[in-house]
């Protein structure tokens, strides 16, 4: 006789399973640190990707833990800031646009001076590994670099262009050639020559291209190569010495103001009379253009709202694809004016609508 109830039968729980991050990462087919992402409202992740992984948690009814929240994801606080150098004001200037967004929002900033590092792309991959976004000075990183940076997390560029991040910049293109056609139109020059490496950053490159469009524009030629130096103020006095021993032009253009103060403080020692027996012009209108002697004939543009706006960015605010910041030509006596005329031109505005 048997005394046994025979083989004991476990009943499964009429209770369905509570789905897990990796039930939605392979729904949403995406990883589980994307899932994770959303979960907390990473500004990484935006667009189609968000909008899936959202659908999918909304269809199988995820909640996530409260511990494995705690565990498994925090948020650094800190912005990543990647610039080829870290000297000159025009660098200062973009860190202090930075930091002011930063510091409204409690996060700290890192900044990472690419030049002599001999492996510059990997020092920004950590440094990305260790913040919650990345403004990027363009032309600072190769673009396939940019490109896989922007895969893994929020970058922004800074007087760049990629088809992989957002940009903040300004027509550089456009406030030269507008600097330029003042030259022309103005004083008459017909002779003129650029200062600086057009091969040696985005903003030197537009800036290059603008000067030639306005002299193509005149039916006028460049009055020789461009003179390739860097965007320092010694940069300047080696050029001063380069045109001293060459033919004077009617004019020099420079990429940024720290050339053309090179050159201000340097021609008149050499014996050449500014603007009398040549023009100079800059770009940024930086402290020094105000009160050099003569006073700098500029195009200014807002360096410290570039760093934050490019600073909140990539903290998440939205951005377009390229959001472009107002420039204006200030013209001041180094380019030919009188004290008289040394004024900033506006911006142009549109005309109030007929009532």
């Amino acid at each position: 006789m048997s005394t046994g109830s025979g083989p004991t039968t476990r009943r499964r729980s009429s209770t369905p399973a509570r789905p897990t991050i990796r039930d939605i990462a392979r729904e949403a087919g995406v990883s589980v640190a994307t899932v994770s992402r959303v979960t907390h409202d990473d500004p990484r992740v935006t667009g189609e990707t968000k909008k899936r992984v959202q659908e999918a948690i909304d269809r199988l009814g995820y909640t996530p833990s409260s511990l494995g929240r705690a565990l498994s994801y925090q948020r650094t606080n800190t912005l990543g800031i990647v610039l080829p150098g870290l000297g000159g004001p025009y660098f200062a200037a973009l860190i202090e646009g930075a930091e002011s967004v930063a510091l409204e929002r409690g996060v700290a900033i890192n900044v990472l001076g690419t030049h002599l590092r001999p492996d510059a792309v990997g020092s920004v991959r950590q440094l990305a590994e260790r913040t919650d976004g990345l403004l990027i000075a363009g032309g600072t990183l190769p673009d396939d670099e940019v490109a896989r940076l922007s895969r893994t997390g929020r970058v922004v560029l800074v007087a760049g262009s990629s088809a992989d991040a957002p940009s903040v910049l300004t027509d550089g293109r456009g406030a030269a050639a507008e600097l330029t056609r003042h030259l022309i139109e103005v004083h008459g020059h017909r002779r003129m020559r650029f200062v600086g490496e057009p091969d040696g950053s985005p903003d030197t490159t537009r800036r290059y291209e603008g000067f030639r469009d306005a002299l193509a524009a005149a039916g006028l030629r460049e009055a020789g190569a461009p003179l390739h130096y860097g965007l320092d103020v010694r940069s300047g006095a080696l050029a001063a010495r380069e045109v001293h021993e060459s033919v004077l032009p009617d004019a020099l253009v420079c990429a940024n103001d720290e050339l053309a103060i090179g050159l201000l403080a340097t021609l008149p020692g050499l014996g050449h009379r500014i603007p009398a027996d040549v023009a100079i012009t800059g770009f940024d209108d930086q402290s020094l253009a105000a009160i050099a002697s003569p006073r700098l004939t500029t195009v200014h543009q807002p360096v410290t709202e570039l760093g934050a706006r490019a600073a909140a960015g990539a903290l998440g605010e939205e951005l377009g694809p390229s959001t472009v910041l107002e420039t204006r030509l200030v013209i001041r006596e180094s380019c030919g004016c009188t004290d008289a005329a040394a004024v900033s031109s506006a911006p142009a505005t549109p005309e109030a609508p007929e009532a």
